[in-house]
């Protein structure tokens, strides 16, 4: 089955060589959107072998992805962006994904570099069928178009595949004030004509509570629970983001309740890595120890790789006297941040040897 990596681009000179790199031998053709790009971004995806073609940027992702998609001829579609990159893992195993013949959807897991939550589920592998298209401006997703294509067609299946598919790496540096800006622009906009959109009601939460305004970050909360009806998925993020309100307040009994109600919903529990770690950062701030011990043994649990969890572990079995689990943990921790974090890795030995608890 032939498919096409499907972008919408501009000024990503810097990063398309490393995402264009990633697809290499595993699409069959590429179909890139530019919106405007200043740089050498056109150049470089028509050396590629790409099919570029440009469109004004209107402040609208969804309106520019269907742009892109009109221009799909294969039987499948990969919707990357310049951020991001596809793991060798999965590419491996894309042909054979899409050999599967009533799979209409493939959610894939994304790892998110530099945040936390540091996985989120997306849809980004699907049939080019004439009514799958994008919806919203922001965040924007097919999911909508593909669960009602799916009424009309029940023959047709959504299957998820639950390996880290894609690397994204939009939020390390600077980038990640922009894009904040940016999105609440976009969502502040999009929501004034879709107030019952309790899913951008919680990533609007999410901007505020990054910039510290609290009151603002309350108000779209209330307005995303209002919803008369909230998909699992959309009810945890809800949750989460109310925890983190109430933590930001040092309301932590409070925190707790939301976080421990946000790992109530039916979702995946590698969605739920974040909460764990907010909850325990709770109970800490509660003297819970105990819990706090056994919440980041879950964490560690459903993601072996999670140097936060070892390292704030190890820093709490520290702090109460238990040295040799402590440093078990804490070199553990560093031992994951060599692959994932270098800085990082340098940074926590550093501060080992300068209590004496790590040689130089």
């Amino acid at each position: 089955m032939a498919i096409t990596l499907c972008m919408i681009v501009r000024d990503e000179a810097e990063r398309l060589p490393h995402c264009l790199a990633s697809v290499a031998g595993v699409v069959d053709e590429a179909v890139i959107v530019d919106t405007g790009s200043q740089d050498d971004t056109v150049a470089i995806a028509r050396d590629w072998g790409a099919r570029v073609y440009e469109a004004p940027w209107e402040e609208d992702f969804a309106a520019a992805r269907n742009i892109a998609l009109k221009y799909v001829t294969t039987e499948w579609v990969l919707v990357l962006d310049a951020d991001e990159t596809l793991t060798p893992a999965f590419a491996a195993a894309l042909p054979e994904i899409c050999q599967q013949p009533r799979w209409l959807v493939v959610t894939l897991l994304r790892q998110e570099l530099g945040v936390v939550p540091p996985y989120t589920y997306v849809s980004r592998l699907f049939r080019h069928h004439p009514d799958l298209f994008f919806q919203r401006a922001y965040h924007e997703t097919i999911d909508d178009s593909a669960l009602a294509l799916q009424q009309r067609e029940p023959h047709w299946q959504i299957a998820q595949v639950n390996g880290v598919a894609i690397v994204h790496s939009g939020y390390l540096g600077a980038q990640r004030q922009q894009k904040q800006e940016r999105a609440e622009r976009i969502m502040r906009r999009y929501l004034e004509q879709h107030p019952e959109d309790a899913y951008l009601w919680s990533k609007l939460a999410g901007v505020y509570l990054a910039r510290g305004d609290l009151e603002q970050a309350q108000q779209c909360l209330e307005q995303g629970l209002r919803a008369k009806t909230l998909p699992p998925a959309i009810a945890h993020e809800l949750h989460y983001q109310q925890g983190n309100l109430y933590a930001e307040r040092g309301e932590w009994q409070a925190a707790i309740a939301a976080y421990e109600t946000a790992l109530e919903t039916p979702t995946p529990e590698v969605m739920h890595l974040a909460t764990y770690l907010r909850l325990a950062d709770a109970q800490k701030q509660l003297k819970r120890w105990g819990d706090a011990l056994a919440t980041y043994e879950r964490v560690q649990q459903i993601d072996p790789t999670c140097a936060l969890a070892y390292q704030n572990q190890g820093a709490l079995l520290l702090r109460l006297g238990q040295m040799r689990a402590a440093l078990e943990k804490l070199h553990h921790a560093i031992s994951l941040w060599r692959d994932q974090d270098p800085a990082e890795a340098q940074r926590l030995s550093q501060e080992l040897q300068a209590m004496g608890l790590l040689s130089p």
